[in-house]
């Protein structure tokens, strides 16, 4: 093999990593909106670990493979800003006031600091959010952790990595990052809890 080959195989593993992490360079390898639909089994784990009283939003519906879990479950709305052939579509959560029992979802990486504070103002039970596990990180999220109004009940960290690839699209890296759901209870006082996902 000479260098050129080694420099593009090289690149093609790059890139391929890339797309499943989500990654913010301008390589086109990222999905526009950060379409990376949840396996239906890391829905469930959080669904047989967590009770939710009332309506769930899935706020992020996608393709629907979350909404189709948790409706399993309790009754589920579902909205999306893309059209993804599923719910509501032209929804942007950001800019809706809507007042829910809960919201459960998969955020777009670049904006899971927002749906999270947006949820907390929409919400009035539970929020769960499935995020990369660095999420816990940045001092720009510091004051995030620190509320108590609406505060961080459990993070549920899944032992074995979650399979999640760009537009669900199945390659052949798998479980390159560490994710975790993160759970709000605005009825919880205390520290939050960790707890693992076997």
């Amino acid at each position: 093999m000479n260098c050129g080959e080694i420099y593009n195989l090289c690149n093609r593993n790059m890139k391929d990593g890339l797309s499943i992490v989500g990654s913010s360079r301008s390589n086109g390898e990222r999905e526009e909106n950060d379409f990376y639909p949840t396996p239906p089994e890391a829905t469930i784990s959080l669904m047989e670990r967590e009770k939710f009283s009332g309506l769930v939003w899935e706020c992020a519906c996608g393709d629907g493979s979350m909404s189709k879990v948790i409706a399993e479950y309790n009754p589920v709305k579902s909205t999306d800003l893309v059209d993804r052939g599923y719910g509501n579509s032209g929804i942007d959560f950001l800019e809706q006031i809507d007042e829910v029992d809960n919201i459960i979802t998969n955020p777009p990486y670049k904006l899971a600091k927002e749906f999270v504070l947006h949820a907390k103002r929409t919400a009035t039970k539970k929020i769960a959010m499935l995020c990369k596990l660095v999420f816990l990180e940045s001092s720009g999220r510091y004051d995030m952790w620190q509320d108590t109004k609406f505060p961080l009940k459990t993070v549920y960290v899944f032992c074995k990595r979650v399979p999640i690839y760009k537009s669900g699209i199945t390659m052949k890296n798998s479980g390159l990052i560490a994710y975790a759901w993160f759970v709000w209870d605005k009825n919880y006082v205390g520290k939050p809890q960790i707890e693992w996902i076997k």
